[in-house]
């Protein structure tokens, strides 16, 4: 029997002195190989194969026979009975033809995969030369099963994700939920309403491959533009820079912020009114008293017989403490808040009672006021001569600002059910000067006008919203406005 050391260094004859022994070569080797007499007995084996075979260590010595090493394999589950078998016919054409059997795969533990090659050697045996390969059919399997989770999870995403590239803005992939809301384009820019954004968001995500909630303006699948929030991140799919991006509607949450904004805005006039009905009370009771003797005293110096010069005096006297009492009036009717006289009127009476009186106590004017009521109005529930007076101040308001800007020319009434709310909701706009942004949170404030003097108390529409407040409705300025000033007031309807 030739031995395995010889078989490197040449049968026969004595190593040479730089020969390598054929045991130390075959360690040196990764694939696990092990060499076999003609009769089927182990010559000598490498550090892979123990290792790949060491729970049959026992069964892998030289002297064991290649039919102990398939039946230990098998039993211990180092080889699957159906590799053996391979293995074993293998062998049989090896010895019959001299010919090299085609290669045995075998799955090893942890997704392994080898090939086993059975080869003929020049004594008559043979080597069994074990080889890790790549598992590609494993690996395609795991790949496949992996997409189609991915596929099913992304399916039923309901964040509005979609793929494209940075490049062109090729869409690669859209979830459902973002089908539905931005359509089926087929180039991210068009998810854009403004092109300019779409550079700003492009520049703002290159440097740090990530942008976080990013205000655009979106486009929805009919075409119209909604805000939105972007985020997105920059990620190299297949070669391709790609961008995952998730824009977010905001329309709901910046209606229900300006609700809130609404809701807070008038707790806090409301709150100011309290505040200041008691300080309104204490001092027209303080004017009350030194007016009267005013008014007395100029109304008896006017029957005195006096010259032209002092009786014109006496007469600016009078209109002045005339003025003073009126003022104190109001003061006196907000802060008492007087009881509601409620009764179910006509929207349309109210509107045309408002209108007699501001015919008749105002000025020459060249504004024309149109009202468009539906006759399908319900009646609702006032006090008739309070809410005439809130209408009749926002009027002469509208009809003042316009003579004296010289901007403007029309006032229009109108109104509609608001049937979720069971109110009226009345709007009065005019095309006037309009109100200064920066003073719309203080308009209803007690004692503050923009009038010049001599020509408001800043009491109007402080009266106005106490007494909208004081029948459960609501009045404020409607600050979208474009031109002009748009009052809305929302008043109930009356009950069955």
């Amino acid at each position: 029997m030739t031995r395995p050391d010889d078989m490197i260094a040449g049968a026969g004859s004595t190593p040479a002195p730089d020969s390598v022994p054929m045991r130390e070569a075959i360690d040196l080797l990764e694939d696990a190989v092990a060499f076999f007499d003609a009769d089927g007995g182990i010559l000598a084996t490498n550090l892979s194969f123990r290792d790949a075979y060491g729970e049959i260590a026992q069964y892998i010595r030289e002297g064991s026979s290649w039919e102990i090493f398939l039946l230990e394999a098998e039993r211990h589950a180092a080889l699957d009975g159906a590799v053996c078998q391979q293995l074993r016919l293998a062998e049989t054409m090896l010895g019959g033809q001299g010919a090299t059997p085609a290669a045995i795969e075998h799955r090893g533990d942890a997704n392994r995969a080898y090939e086993i090659r059975l080869k003929p050697t020049s004594n008559g045996g043979f080597a069994m030369v074990q080889t890790e390969v790549i598992d590609t059919r494993g690996r395609a399997e795991s790949d496949e099963l992996a997409e189609v989770l991915m596929s099913k999870v992304l399916e039923a995403c309901p964040a509005n994700l979609t793929m494209s590239r940075i490049g062109d803005g090729q869409i690669l992939y859209r979830t459902p939920a973002a089908t539905e809301l931005l359509g089926a384009v087929r180039n991210s820019r068009d998810h854009f309403a403004r092109v300019e954004e779409r550079a700003d968001f492009v520049t703002a995500l290159l440097p740090d491959a990530r942008v976080d909630d990013m205000r655009v303006t979106g486009r929805r699948r009919d075409g119209s533009a909604f805000p939105a929030s972007l985020s997105a991140r920059l990620i190299d799919y297949r070669g391709d820079e790609v961008v995952v991006a998730n824009m977010i509607d905001l329309t709901d949450e910046i209606a229900l912020q300006a609700e809130l904004e609404r809701q807070k805005d008038l707790a806090f006039q409301s709150e100011k009114m309290s505040a200041l009905g008691e300080l309104l009370a204490s001092v027209a009771h303080e004017l009350n008293n030194p007016l009267s003797v005013v008014v007395g005293n100029a109304t008896m110096l006017s029957e005195e017989d006096l010259g032209e010069a002092a009786l014109r005096r006496v007469s600016k006297l009078s209109d002045a403490a005339d003025r003073c009492v009126r003022i104190v009036r109001t003061f006196l009717s907000m802060a008492r808040q007087q009881p509601l006289n409620l009764s179910d009127v006509s929207l349309a009476e109210l509107v045309e009672t408002a209108l007699d009186a501001l015919q008749s106590h105002a000025e020459t004017s060249s504004v024309e006021i149109e009202v468009s009521l539906p006759q399908s109005l319900p009646l609702v529930r006032v006090d008739d001569i309070q809410v005439v007076q809130v209408i009749l101040n926002i009027l002469a308001n509208a009809d003042q600002a316009i003579g004296e800007s010289g901007i403007g020319d029309r006032i229009r009434i109108s109104a509609a059910e608001e049937a979720a709310t069971g109110q009226v909701r009345v709007t009065i706009a005019d095309n006037g000067p309009g109100v200064p942004e920066q003073i719309h949170g203080r308009i209803f404030d007690p004692l503050f006008t923009t009038k010049s003097k001599g020509r408001g108390t800043g009491v109007g529409l402080a009266f106005c919203h106490r007494v909208i407040s004081a029948h459960g409705g609501a009045i404020e300025l409607e600050r979208r406005s474009t031109s002009g000033a748009t009052f809305v007031i929302d008043l109930p309807v009356a009950g069955p």
